[in-house]
């Protein structure tokens, strides 16, 4: 459509050159001068891959590079969520965490365990402000960034998250009590009751229901 500014998906050597340049940042941090030595690119091939990724949150300037009396040139490096896209780690180290803890705890212990790694992730973030509608949809955006794929419903007693792909779905199937770390995530940062009704009769989908907590009380804490 003329004048549509809706992206384009890259073409399959874009992919693959974007691939190198972040198997290549894998290594360490470079400029864009470097990067164009070792890949045999252009400068400004380099610099147009460099701004789609950093765009993309994969890739972050981390520095310059003093040369003579010219002007610096800016390092680049992989970010933290570059890092983690490489890792195929995280899933089966939490797994045999839980079943390490599961052997040592008894089930309260290790529920208790899990609500407290919840608000510890809470603290991070913070308290979300706002209605309680503003409060969930920013809980719902918050799963999403960590790899959720989350909407919010309003219903007639406070809201649910109700959720398409679970952001820990390898080791909520190895052990479903990795759902009460979530639990208290959500109900830390919105402030509010929430209660876990994941579906977790095939792939796991988070399923949260937010009710206003009662001006006489605060919520239980474990």
């Amino acid at each position: 459509m003329p004048g549509s500014s809706r992206p384009t998906k890259p073409s399959a050597r874009a992919e693959r050159t974007r691939g190198r340049l972040l198997a290549a940042l894998r290594e360490g941090s470079w400029t864009v001068d470097d990067l164009a030595d070792r890949l045999g690119l252009t400068d400004n091939a380099v610099r147009f891959h460099l701004e789609s990724l950093e765009q993309a949150g994969t890739i972050e300037k981390n520095g310059v590079r003093r040369l003579g009396v010219g002007q610096p040139a800016v390092l680049y490096a992989l970010s933290a969520a570059g890092e983690e896209a490489f890792s195929k780690a995280y899933a089966p180290v939490l797994i045999a965490t839980l079943v390490e803890l599961r052997e040592r705890m008894t089930p309260r212990e290790l529920m208790g365990f899990l609500k407290r790694i919840g608000r510890r992730l809470a603290t991070e973030v913070g308290r979300f402000n706002g209605s309680l509608a503003t409060r969930a949809s920013n809980a719902s955006s918050l799963l999403n960034a960590l790899g959720g794929v989350t909407e919010v419903e309003k219903k007639a007693n406070g809201y649910v998250i109700i959720g398409r792909a679970c952001p820990l779905a390898r080791a909520v199937e190895a052990d479903h009590c990795v759902c009460a770390a979530v639990t208290s995530l959500v109900a830390e940062v919105v402030g509010a009751d929430v209660t876990e009704c994941c579906d977790r009769s095939g792939r796991p989908k988070c399923r949260f229901e937010i009710k206003p907590v009662p001006a006489t009380r605060t919520i239980a804490r474990s």
